[in-house]
């Protein structure tokens, strides 16, 4: 049965440095390597993020996901990248 594209993305958002999303696809051994190193410290969690994100990712057994929603991804997408601005504008101006 094909895995939804709407959960993967939000479990990529919200648990993606755990590699729940990697659970829910069906891709076991690689969420427990995601599990015990924070989603490769958060660059493997991104990665998949934009890849789910921008609808390149499959499901283990090769199927893609159902139910794709470009806007949404480009939505979360967005949302990632104001949430990652307003994160570093204090570590940088708290540098100068």
């Amino acid at each position: 049965m094909q895995k939804s594209y709407t959960t993967s993305l939000l479990l990529s958002f919200f648990l993606g440095t755990l590699g729940i999303h990697r659970f829910y696809t069906g891709y076991t051994g690689i969420g427990i390597v995601q599990l015990l190193t924070g989603g490769g410290c958060g660059i493997w969690a991104l990665i998949d993020f934009i890849n789910i994100c921008f609808n390149n990712y499959g499901d283990a057994n090769g199927q893609p996901l159902r139910d794709v929603n470009p806007v949404l991804g480009k939505v979360f997408f967005g949302l990632w990248v104001l949430l990652f601005i307003c994160g570093i504008i204090p570590v940088l101006t708290g540098l100068l």
